[in-house]
C-alpha cells in the first residue's frame, strides 16, 4: 500500500465537536487513481491537505509505505507526495515570468537542466517558449493549470493530490487535462487522489471512489 489514513480527524472548532473531517480511513495503491467526491464544505479539501502534509490532523495516522508520517513533510516524502491546487495562480509568484517558477524544481532537487530539456517537457503540456516569458496574469487558467502540473511532474512524485484540478476549466480543457494526467500515469506510474464535486468526472477517471459528507467518509 502506498498511502493509508487511519481514523484521521481534523477539528477546527476548538473542541466544540464540529469536525471538518471525522475518522477518515482511506487507502491508495501504487499507480492507482482514487476519487474523493463530496459537495462544497464536506471536508474533502481538508482531507487532501492533511494527506499532502500541509495541515496537521487533530488525531489519527497517515502511513506512507507503511511508516507513519507527521507534520510538514521533508526529504523524500516531500518529493514523493505533491498537491495540485484548484486555483493554479496560487502556485506561482505573480511578479515573476513563468520560466523562473518552472526552473525551481530542477535547482531544488538537483535535476539536470537545460532550456532545451524544459522546452521538450513543456510540449507535452501544450506549452511553448513564448509562454515562459509571460507572467501568470498573462496566461489563461488552462495554461496555468497545465504549467502547475508540468512543474510537479518534473520531480516525478509517486502520489499527487489533485484538488478540484478541472473545476475551473471549460469542458474541452477539462478533457485535455484528464488526458495529460492519464498519460503521466502510464509513463511514471503515478498514483492520484482525485478530489472533485463532480461525480461524473470521478466515475470516468477513478478506479475507486470515496464519498465524504459532513466530514464522514465511505467507499462507494
Amino acid at each position: 500500500m502506498l498511502l493509508e489514513t487511519i481514523n484521521l480527524c481534523k477539528d477546527y472548532s476548538k473542541g466544540k465537536g464540529k469536525l471538518a473531517v471525522y475518522d477518515a480511513s482511506i487507502h491508495i495503491g501504487m499507480s492507482e487513481t482514487v476519487g474523493l467526491f463530496g459537495e462544497s464544505g464536506s471536508g474533502k479539501s481538508t482531507l487532501g491537505l492533511m494527506i499532502a502534509g500541509l495541515v496537521s490532523p487533530t488525531s489519527g495516522e497517515i502511513l506512507y509505505n507503511g511508516r507513519p508520517v507527521r507534520g510538514r513533510y521533508r526529504g523524500e516524502v516531500r518529493r514523493d507526495i505533491q498537491i495540485l491546487f484548484q486555483h493554479p495562480e496560487t502556485s506561482f509568484n505573480p511578479m515573476l515570468p513563468l520560466i523562473k517558477s518552472m526552473t525551481e524544481p530542477y535547482h531544488l532537487y538537483k535535476i539536470p537542466y537545460t532550456k532545451e530539456i524544459l522546452l521538450e517537457m513543456l510540449k507535452g503540456y501544450g506549452l511553448y517558449e513564448e509562454h515562459l516569458y509571460r507572467k501568470p496574469a498573462q496566461l489563461s487558467g488552462g495554461e496555468l493549470q497545465r504549467a502547475a502540473l508540468a512543474r510537479i511532474m518534473i520531480i516525478k512524485p509517486r502520489l499527487i493530490i489533485l484538488d478540484e484540478p478541472t473545476s475551473m476549466l471549460d469542458v474541452i480543457t477539462q478533457a485535455q487535462m484528464i488526458g495529460m494526467l492519464r498519460k503521466n500515469q502510464e509513463l511514471n506510474k503515478t498514483a492520484y487522489l482525485f478530489i472533485a464535486h463532480n461525480r461524473l468526472v470521478c466515475d470516468q477517471f477513478c478506479s475507486r471512489i470515496y464519498h465524504i459528507q459532513s466530514g464522514h467518509i465511505n467507499e462507494d
